[in-house]
């Protein structure tokens, strides 16, 4: 008896649950839908719920989160300036669910000029500010670029403090709901604007394995009943269940099959992703928000994924 206590006594403490943060954006409610349902195991995973992809990313930074949905632009960001992230999967590319709404009076992105315009200051922010910008034959000096995190998109348009808003969904769908306009969205600049599973290098596969599946779990429900998802998804999105499923026709979810062929290497190492990701990485080094190209074979990590997809080729 003895023997066992002491053997008791020196084993290892349970790990702790991966902990990744979310904010409120319609490409991450996959994983909203698996925990609401109770598809998570508390004692294996954490899903949180974040401000915005900025308070994310400082969590991460911080050690208060292990792993993040973020945009693909943050994530090069961020690791260019030093912190350690390894990507998982690919979730989502942005297709008109990333938009740009105005004053009914401002009818095309050129009537900006002099107007103040809000945006998330952060990678994505940036590079639909400058897309905007481009499209409005607009110098940066010729607008007034105000700081605002995604929480007052719809408050700071509404109370007439912006007169434009660099936003998303559902934020942008609400924004519609008050009479505002899209000016500009993720259509006119396909393929750049990429959803991604991020977490702090050291994270094992083991690890990582239940936040993949609840990924593919809470995907295949929106997908097979999008109907009873969005009965349980609208309310907090502030929207009636047909505008919910509206703002879904603004992304192209990726399942974790096509997740595996976007991080897939070639022979010569060559990470597919890195071609989908080419003209977003040029915009980032124009607007010097990165400085070097990443090293794609050790940002990307498909190990939990491959093994995930052996699995369920086993069974």
């Amino acid at each position: 008896m003895t023997s066992l206590a002491v053997l008791s006594g020196c084993a290892e403490p349970p790990a702790a649950p991966l902990r990744v943060g979310i904010n409120a954006w319609v490409g991450y409610d996959p994983l909203v839908l698996a925990r609401e349902r109770g598809w998570t195991d508390a004692t294996r995973l954490r899903v949180v719920d974040m401000f915005s992809n900025s308070e994310s990313l400082r969590a991460l930074r911080n050690g208060l989160l292990d792993a993040a949905a973020l945009t693909l632009d943050e994530v090069l960001r961020e690791t260019d300036a030093g912190l350690p992230l390894t990507i998982l999967s690919v979730l989502s590319v942005s297709a008109g669910a990333d938009a740009v709404l105005s004053r009914p009076d401002v009818l095309h992105a050129a009537d900006l000029r002099g107007r103040r315009i809000g945006f998330e200051r952060n990678a994505l922010g940036a590079l639909m500010l400058d897309q905007l910008l481009q499209e409005g034959s607009l110098r940066p000096e010729e607008v007034q670029a105000l700081a605002v995190e995604g929480v007052q998109h719809v408050d700071m348009l509404r109370t007439g403090r912006i007169d434009a808003v660099v936003t998303f969904e559902p934020m942008a769908s609400q924004l519609r709901n008050l009479g505002f306009r899209t000016i500009f969205d993720s259509r006119q600049m396909p393929g750049e604007i990429i959803d991604v599973l991020a977490c702090r290098r050291g994270v094992r596969p083991e690890q990582a394995m239940p936040l993949l599946q609840a990924w593919a779990r809470g995907l295949a429900a929106l997908q097979s009943d999008p109907a009873a998802a969005a009965s349980l998804l609208a309310a907090s999105a502030e929207l009636s269940e047909q505008d919910y499923l509206q703002t879904l026709k603004g992304l192209r979810f990726m399942s974790l099959d096509e997740s595996a062929t976007e991080l897939a290497r070639d022979e010569r190492g060559h990470v597919a992703l890195a071609t989908q990701a080419a003209a977003m990485l040029r915009t980032l080094r124009r607007l010097s928000l990165v400085r070097q190209d990443p090293d794609w074979p050790r940002l990307v990590d498909d190990r939990a994924l491959q093994r995930l997809l052996r699995s369920a080729g086993a069974t």
